[in-house]
């Protein structure tokens, strides 16, 4: 691994999803990330996909109508706990997808020497469009985000899987 500053790509592909909780949209985003691969026949084992969360209470765990919305769908998130994004994990992964404009602010500015590596979610598929909190956590609102999400990773999925081996 190296660390700030670094010129080299790590030895493994890897992709950190970053959004503000780390409750929803990055661990469906991550989850998703990794059903992709599987479904590409891809060696997952050999795959860095963590997510992580820039305003975060440590080890919450997924709202239950996530995890049920999750599991409709073929994705496992009972097991997973959140954590704050911090320079180890940014410095441990290739690429740094974020959901919104004001995370990839914050993290450049916090941390600008990740910039290189750091982009919207929608960027993958030239596009603007954020990834939004749902107003009101039910059923619906997280179908129509794993909708989003799922449709944005598909259409970027060249440009992540390019990235996430460190070809900048």
């Amino acid at each position: 691994m190296f660390e700030a500053g670094r010129t080299a790509p790590l030895n493994r592909p890897s992709v950190l999803f970053v959004c503000m909780a780390n409750r929803i949209r990055s661990p469906l985003a991550a989850a998703l990330f990794r059903n992709y691969l599987l479904r590409e026949g891809l060696p997952i084992q050999r795959w860095r996909v963590h997510s992580a969360g820039t305003w975060v209470q440590e080890g919450a765990t997924c709202p239950e109508v996530v995890i049920q919305a999750g599991f409709s769908r073929g994705l496992d998130l009972s097991k997973h706990r959140s954590q704050k994004v911090n320079e180890g994990l940014l410095s441990s992964h290739n690429l740094i997808l974020v959901m919104e404009h004001s995370q990839k602010e914050a993290l450049n500015h916090v941390f600008p020497h990740h910039s290189e590596r750091l982009f919207l979610l929608g960027e993958m598929s030239n596009s603007d469009e954020e990834v939004k909190d749902p107003p009101v956590i039910t059923s619906s609102n997280i179908d129509l985000l794993l909708n989003q999400i799922s449709l944005l990773i598909l259409k970027g999925l060249p440009r992540i899987l390019l990235l996430a081996h460190g070809n900048l």
